[in-house]
């Protein structure tokens, strides 16, 4: 659900996700009054830095663009703590219907305290932790994010990522790591305040220096990732999931954009991951 003008942009933004099987865009609302949002994105590969030009509208979604049915036959959504107030009216809406919830905090917005304790999963980011928990570790963080929701995954861009949860015997499990290729999963238990946390520490996926092409979306890719392995994978481990969101994440560097180098399903060896 995303809002658009009715103009070049928002055409083309239309466009490119009827280009793309099996995504639904019923939902997206056309506001004849706005001028669809853009991010102009300058890459440079010398000093690898990034710099974003962000168009001046941005259109917040409203209660009022929400139709009575749009959860009809979902079953789970993932929040990207934008329109947060009218995200904390479709979050209540869809714990009414037992609908997962899950949530990108990247940064601090109006709402989000309403709103952190709808989720069933969040996904932050370790400057997150950082300059807005003012936390001295990650795992601090997630203990606070955790009084609801069943995991926290802190992303920690090239030093991988790591997934905090309740320290619970059904879900740890031996980890098998090929030393050869991919991600590296460790897990351990860290207690605070008399409570015991298991850690799962991956690390990121190899990708050679001059591989490197672009940053920009590595984040959402990674979250694509996890959702994939929440809502298709239904049996895979923890290690599973973060290994193979961060395989999404690896390929998305090797492109300019935010998804010129996103693999397909068909493309993907998924005996890596099994």
């Amino acid at each position: 659900m995303t809002k658009i003008g009715h103009d070049t942009n928002g055409e083309r933004i239309l466009q490119d996700f009827r280009n793309e099987s099996n995504i639904d865009t019923s939902t997206i609302v056309i506001d004849l009054s706005m001028t669809s949002p853009m991010t102009y994105t300058i890459v440079d590969r010398a000093s690898v830095t990034r710099t974003c030009l962000f168009s001046a509208q941005n259109e917040q979604i409203l209660a009022s663009d929400i139709q009575p049915d749009c959860l009809d036959q979902i079953n789970f959504i993932h929040f990207d703590s934008r329109s947060t107030e009218t995200a904390v009216s479709l979050a209540k809406l869809a714990k009414s219907k037992s609908i997962q919830c899950s949530l990108d905090l990247e940064r601090e917005r109006p709402h989000l305290d309403q709103l952190i304790p709808l989720m069933d999963y969040i996904i932050t980011t370790e400057n997150y932790s950082l300059r807005v928990c003012h936390d001295s570790s990650p795992i601090q963080t997630a203990k606070r994010l955790l009084q609801t929701c069943k995991f926290v995954i802190i992303t920690r861009g090239k030093n991988g990522s790591i997934l905090v949860e309740r320290s619970n015997t059904s879900t740890s499990r031996l980890i098998e790591n090929n030393p050869d290729f991919g991600s590296f999963v460790t897990q351990e238990i860290h207690q605070l305040d008399g409570e015991d946390y298991l850690v799962w520490q991956c690390t990121a996926w190899p990708v050679k220096q001059e591989e490197i092409m672009d940053t920009t979306g590595c984040g959402d890719a990674f979250i694509g990732g996890i959702l994939y392995g929440l809502l298709k994978k239904e049996s895979w481990s923890r290690d599973q999931l973060l290994r193979f969101a961060s395989y999404i994440a690896m390929c998305k560097i090797k492109g300019i954009g935010a998804r010129s180098t996103l693999p397909y399903l068909s493309a993907i060896n998924m005996n890596l991951f099994e």
